[in-house]
């Protein structure tokens, strides 16, 4: 009889809010939680196509802003020579967090005189996806490749 009694009354303990008046409350209980708050946008990404001809055999450098509400996890930069079938990733490197500013190289090495095709996109931290140009990976930028002055 004395262990149902300690317990009921470990029970109403910790069943009571500190002044007594009622039950405890849990703040990390999500029942309640308002999911109207959800991020359900792709992130922003700002960048000015490569405009112009590129040397061939030189890395190119290509910038973009890249924001989201939520946090961005990754930008990737997608290329490929104009006459291949699959684009080839690189990982874009956050050089500004103020600005959201990231840059990406296309090797030099891969640059073929064909001309080059090149997308980009990024994740934000709630799995969002995000191209630019929308569309992607249908659509793409494309910019040409001649030799370099001898």
């Amino acid at each position: 009889m004395r262990f149902t009694f300690a317990s009921l009354s470990l029970a109403l303990l910790i069943g009571c809010t500190a002044s007594g008046d009622g039950p405890a409350t849990d703040a990390s209980n999500t029942d309640d939680e308002d999911t109207a708050g959800e991020d359900l946008d792709f992130p922003d990404i700002e960048h000015s196509p490569i405009d112009g001809v590129q040397v061939i055999g030189q890395d190119l450098t290509l910038s973009a802003r890249v924001n989201d509400q939520t946090g961005v996890l990754l930008v990737k930069l997608y290329f490929r020579r104009q006459t291949a079938q699959n684009f080839s990733a690189q990982g874009m490197i956050l050089t500004d967090p103020e600005t959201g500013l990231y840059q990406g190289t296309i090797p030099g090495d891969e640059m073929g005189s064909a001309g080059m095709h090149y997308y980009l996109e990024a994740v934000d931290t709630q799995g969002n996806v995000g191209t630019l140009p929308e569309g992607a990976p249908a659509d793409y930028y494309k910019f040409d490749l001649v030799e370099a002055d001898q």
